[in-house]
């Protein structure tokens, strides 16, 4: 009861300094003006007028404002000082930004010849908006996860540093799909070890991950290469000066990884629950249990991949139907890599669920029964 309680609170106090360390990391972030060399200025009063109006899309109307902000500098050379901006925007918001009192803005200084100072608005101070979410997340993830969710969110920030470090080697001139797959290695072994730690279960997981991911990219790349890349609109990618059948891999590859890895971990911790609960088990019986669990989140993983992807081209597509296009061309010209990228992922969770199964079945079933031989042994 004594070590319950002491585990209790011992939990209380982590999160209670976290949640501190979260706060104070929001606050300070929202005062950080000395960090910046570019001049920033806090808004302190608006007021605006409606300049003109003009006729938009189907009938509507675009109305355009004229802001008079007076702010105060927060730094540099004139800090304390009030100026002046004057900012101009729409109301459909698409190429300017409407700022309220409170707001931080980076600000663009030039001394006039009467010496006064013109103040021009280059952009918003968007830090702390970035680190309360940040914050929220963390706290979120190890409240709910504990020490596995501060393990996940180590395994986050693992795996951007890799990714960053993938593209500059990649600027130097190393192969981009090499480099996928070398990434997608480290990936899921280290994202994987990090969580569920050095064990068969961890080990089955990965064997799955790599396995699923390797067969997913062979059907993408032969499909590929055997209809031409006919019905891929390739031309949605037109700024890159680089190949594109390349370049497209290389997104299929890592983007259905993490899918595929997500499948590969809950196949083998749920295999390992039901060896643990009964360690006499057929490998028939396994099975089953396997293909039923894998039914049930095969749909759930697919839904999610489809989402994850035309969630993106939401703008496009309401731009495209406010301009009266069919839906059937929206499919078409907006959201046909994103398909194909949903249903190579689809196709990659489908056959990772079986692989799964036969892998973890025989690492983790095997090493039940070499306990059991042992015990055996010593009767």
């Amino acid at each position: 009861m004594d070590k319950k309680l002491f585990k209790s609170r011992k939990k209380l106090i982590v999160i209670i300094i976290l949640l501190i360390l979260c706060i104070g990391a929001v606050i300070f972030t929202a005062n950080d003006y000395f960090l910046y060399d570019r001049t920033i200025a806090k808004v302190i009063e608006v007021s605006e007028t409606l300049d003109s109006s003009s006729p938009a899309l189907i009938g509507s109307t675009e109305d355009n404002y004229a802001q008079r902000l007076t702010a105060v500098i927060k730094n540099g050379d004139h800090k304390g000082e009030k100026i002046t901006v004057i900012n101009k925007y729409s109301s459909s918001l698409v190429t300017d930004e409407k700022y309220s009192e409170g707001d931080c803005l980076f600000i663009d200084l030039k001394t006039r010849s009467d010496g006064t100072l013109k103040a021009v608005c280059t952009g918003f101070k968007r830090d702390v908006y970035t680190v309360g979410v940040v914050a929220l997340f963390i706290f979120a993830i190890v409240l709910v996860g504990g020490r596995k969710g501060a393990l996940s969110v180590m395994s986050v920030i693992f795996n951007m540093v890799i990714f960053y470090i993938a593209i500059e080697l990649y600027f130097k001139g190393i192969d981009l799909f090499l480099l996928c797959c070398a990434a997608a290695v480290i990936f899921s072994a280290g994202s994987l070890s990090m969580v569920s730690g050095l064990n068969k279960k961890t080990a089955a997981a990965v064997i799955s991950a790599l396995c699923g991911t390797t067969v997913t990219i062979i059907i993408a790349y032969i499909v590929l290469k055997i209809t031409g890349g006919s019905g891929v609109r390739f031309d949605q990618m037109q700024y890159l000066i680089r190949p594109y059948e390349v370049i497209f891999i290389s997104e299929l590859l890592i983007g259905g990884l993490g899918a595929i890895m997500d499948i590969s971990i809950t196949m083998s911790s749920s295999m390992s629950e039901l060896i643990d609960k009964d360690s006499s088990i057929s490998f028939d019986s396994l099975k089953k249990s396997g293909v039923e669990i894998g039914k049930d989140i095969m749909g759930t993983m697919t839904n999610v991949l489809f989402f994850t992807y035309v969630c993106g081209c939401i703008p496009l597509i309401v731009l495209a139907m406010r301009n009266d296009t069919r839906f059937s061309d929206i499919m078409k010209n907006y959201l046909n890599l994103e398909i194909v990228r949903s249903f190579v992922g689809s196709i990659g969770i489908v056959i990772t669920i079986p692989i799964a199964i036969f892998i973890s079945s025989r690492l983790l079933k095997g090493k039940r029964n070499d306990k059991q031989e042992e015990k055996r042994g010593d009767e």
